[in-house]
């Protein structure tokens, strides 16, 4: 068995756990459907004809089967009519997903926030979320993550990360509580077979900041003494349902940036080279003093520099946080 085959095997059961326990509790002919989609799947896995085409008997490709593992027929083998319902489908989650991105560019009570989102493709697994203070005073929150796998699976996940902390902020819980929460909504959604990885802020008066990490790549922080990684996180959203999370207190003095990001960004390989957290921290030291959309453009403009052509291999997202002069 292929790597690939074990870890599709291991979802594919915990899946099929998850709908037989739908499946007795509501007994809805969708379920009973999707599971013997599942059951047929791990079969195929068990005597070794998964992952092979139903029409030409060639392999499917990796990345087709890993976004969707109970896919039966490779691309090269939908008929044109079927190639262009797809193409109109992804097209319109596309454009469904960038609806739902809050502006590129914004000010608010002191603070400046910008981000650039570009997947690789037609849709994103990269989340990020800015949602405005609930009143006068109140805190603005900023949300960053960035859920495993690729494709139109990740880019669903995406959308209800989304929905979850749109709907957990207005709330009023601390960080850690909404981490929390969302974690067990998370798991429960995905059945553990997905997990995401995830950094937010809460944005005070004064520059204070809250942070809490679960499992995301660790933020930049330029101020007057350099570049430096803001520690400190837990495990990522949809792993264990009991998963503990932390928060740390900071301040934004004006003019210094904090400069999140997902893994796009300092996994970025040419050959077996990647662009790596130390060319990203010489990034945004070099570009600490730009507007931060221009910021943003030149940090990416690095990357693609390094790739020298090299296609990106995973979706990209980049978000800058600046406290201004009163």
């Amino acid at each position: 068995m292929t790597p690939l085959e074990a870890r599709t095997l291991e979802r594919l059961v915990a899946r099929r756990d998850h709908l037989a326990a739908l499946t007795s509790a509501r007994k809805e002919q969708r379920w009973v459907e999707l599971m013997r989609q599942v059951d047929g799947a791990i079969g195929a896995i068990e005597v070794g004809t998964w992952g092979i085409c139903a029409v030409c008997h060639d392999p499917i490709s990796s990345a087709r089967l890993s976004e969707d593992p109970l896919v039966r027929v490779c691309l090269e083998c939908l008929s044109e009519a079927e190639r262009r319902a797809l193409e109109r489908d992804l097209q319109a989650a596309g454009k469904v997903q960038r609806t739902l991105l809050p502006p590129t560019h914004l000010v608010q009570d002191g603070w400046e926030v910008a981000y650039l989102w570009e997947p690789r493709g037609v849709v994103s697994g990269d989340h990020v979320d800015v949602i405005p203070a609930s009143a006068p005073g109140a805190p603005l929150h900023l949300v960053l993550g960035d859920v495993s796998g690729k494709g139109v699976a990740a880019a669903l996940l995406q959308s209800h990360l989304h929905a979850l902390f749109r709907a957990l902020v207005p709330s009023g819980q601390t960080l850690p509580e909404l981490f929390k929460r969302a974690n067990e909504l998370f798991a429960e959604a995905t059945s553990s077979i997905s997990y995401a990885t995830l950094a937010a802020l809460r944005l005070d008066g004064g520059g204070r900041f809250t942070i809490a990490n679960a499992g995301h790549p660790r933020p930049l922080l330029a101020d007057g003494r350099g570049v430096r990684p803001i520690e400190g996180g837990g495990l990522p959203l949809g792993l264990f349902c009991d998963s503990v999370y932390t928060e740390r207190d900071l301040t934004l003095a004006p003019g210094q940036t904090l400069l999140l990001y997902t893994d796009g960004w300092t996994e970025g390989a040419r050959g077996d080279r990647e662009f790596g957290i130390g060319r990203a921290a010489a990034s945004l030291r070099r570009g600490a003093a730009l507007p931060l959309p221009e910021l943003l453009a030149s940090c990416r403009g690095e990357l693609e520099q390094f790739l020298e052509g090299s296609p990106r291999g995973d979706d990209l997202t980049l978000v800058a946080v600046r406290r201004l002069a009163a």
